[in-house]
């Protein structure tokens, strides 16, 4: 697992209404937050966030999916 303030990428499937933008938040169910650094297509380029960090922008839920092979 990542630690704060580690880089990570996700990739997604989709949105409901708006997509996200850099400085825009995704939580995920357990509660892991990352800080959406920029949006290329489908693939978010973040930094995860640590638990007590100061919300910034709109926040998004995410749900993790199957991986496809």
């Amino acid at each position: 697992m990542k630690s704060a303030w580690d880089r990570v990428r996700l990739r997604v499937t989709g949105w409901v209404g708006p997509a996200p933008e850099g400085g825009d938040e995704l939580r995920t169910g357990t509660g892991r937050r990352y800080q959406i650094i920029t949006v290329n297509g489908r693939t978010l380029e973040c930094l995860v966030l640590p638990a007590d960090a100061e919300v910034q922008g709109r926040v998004f839920h995410w749900k993790w999916g199957s991986r496809k092979s």
